[in-house]
C-alpha cells in the first residue's frame, strides 16, 4: 500500500500538491485503513448481525467533545513552539546583521582577526542549526574548515573566540571600551538565542498527555463507525475517511512541529535561514565604510 501511493504520487501532480509532506502521506494511508474498517460496521449492518454490536450516538458525542479539547490544547502548545523557534531565529538574522554593521564600522582596517570574525558571524548559525539537530560538526560548518574544535557545543565556542578576538583588541587599543560594550550587547544575544531554541528541543509536551490523547483518538475512531451506521448507511465509510484524516493529521502535525528544528517538510527552513544569514554578512563586510574612506583621505559625502 506504501509503494502504490508513493508511485501515484510521483505520477500525479495533483497529488503532489494536495500532499505535500511526508506527515499527510502517511495520514491518507492510515484514513484509507481506517474506512475500510467502517465498511465492516457497512457490512454488519446489511447482514444477520444487523442487531448486534451498535453503539450509542450519545458515546461518539461525549468522545467528540473530549477529543477537541484534547486537540486543541495539543495543536495549540505545538505552534506555540513552532513560532517562538520562528521569532528565535529571526532574532537570529536581526542580531547576525547588526553585529556585522558594527564590526565593519568600528573596524578601520581589515586583517586576519577581522576576517576570522566575520566567518565566525556567520558560521555561528550554521553551528546552532546543526546543534540543534542532534550535534554539530566543524568541518562541515561554513566559514569553520580551518578552525580546531575539540568540545561538544560548537555554538559556546564560536562566541568564546569573538569574545576574545574583543578582549585582544581592547587590550592592544583597537576599540574602546564603549565599542566593546557594544560589541558585547550584540554577541551575548547569540547564546540567548542558543539557550531559547535549546529550551524548546529539550522540552517536550508531556509524554503523559500524548498519551491520553491517542487513547482518545483510538476510542473514538474504532468506536464511530458502529455508532452512525444506522443513521448513515454506506455513508459512514466516507464519514470514517473524512474525520480519520482530519484528526489523524492534527495530531500528526502537532508531533512534528512541537519540534521546530528537524529537518522535515513542517519544521523551519534554517537551510535558507542560515544561507540568507551569510548571505547579509559577507555583503556588509564587504561593503566599504565612511571611516574607512575618511581614514584614506577620500570624500565621504
Amino acid at each position: 500500500m506504501t509503494s502504490f501511493i508513493s508511485q501515484l504520487y510521483q505520477e500525479l501532480p495533483v497529488l503532489r500538491l494536495l500532499l505535500p509532506t511526508k506527515v499527510l502521506r502517511q495520514t491518507l494511508l492510515w484514513s484509507l485503513l481506517l474506512a475500510a474498517y467502517g465498511g465492516l460496521a457497512v457490512w454488519k449492518e446489511q447482514g444477520p448481525f444487523a442487531r448486534y454490536g451498535d453503539f450509542p450516538a450519545s458515546l461518539e458525542a461525549a468522545l467528540s467533545l473530549a477529543i477537541g479539547l484534547l486537540l486543541a490544547f495539543r495543536v495549540n502548545r505545538a505552534f506555540d513552539r513552532w513560532w517562538e523557534g520562528r521569532i528565535l531565529w529571526g532574532m537570529l538574522v536581526n542580531c547576525c546583521r547588526n553585529l556585522a554593521i558594527k564590526l565593519n564600522n568600528v573596524l578601520t582596517q581589515r586583517d586576519a582577526s577581522s576576517e576570522r570574525l566575520e566567518r565566525l558571524t556567520y558560521a555561528f548559525s550554521f553551528a546552532l542549526r546543526d546543534h540543534l539537530r542532534g550535534g554539530a560538526q566543524r568541518e562541515k560548518i561554513p566559514g569553520l574548515e580551518d578552525e580546531v574544535f575539540a568540545g561538544q557545543h560548537l555554538p559556546s565556542w564560536i562566541v568564546n573566540q569573538m569574545y576574545g578576538i574583543f578582549e585582544v583588541w581592547k587590550r592592544s587599543q583597537q576599540i574602546q571600551y564603549g565599542e566593546f560594550r557594544m560589541l558585547d550587547r550584540e554577541t551575548k544575544v547569540l547564546l540567548e538565542i542558543c539557550g531559547g531554541c535549546e529550551r524548546i528541543r529539550n522540552t517536550p509536551i508531556a509524554a503523559s498527555y500524548r498519551a491520553v490523547l491517542l487513547h482518545a483518538i483510538a476510542c473514538f475512531l474504532l468506536t464511530l463507525p458502529w455508532g452512525i451506521v444506522n443513521q448513515f448507511g454506506s455513508w459512514t465509510i466516507v464519514i470514517m475517511f473524512f474525520t480519520s484524516y482530519f484528526v489523524i493529521a492534527a495530531e500528526s502535525i502537532s508531533e512534528h512541529i512541537e519540534q521546530p528544528f528537524d529537518a522535515d517538510g513542517d519544521g523551519l527552513d534554517l537551510d535558507r535561514i542560515c544561507a540568507t544569514i551569510q548571505t547579509s554578512v559577507q555583503e556588509i563586510f564587504a561593503t566599504e565604510t565612511s571611516a574607512t574612506k575618511a581614514i584614506d583621505g577620500r570624500n565621504t559625502i
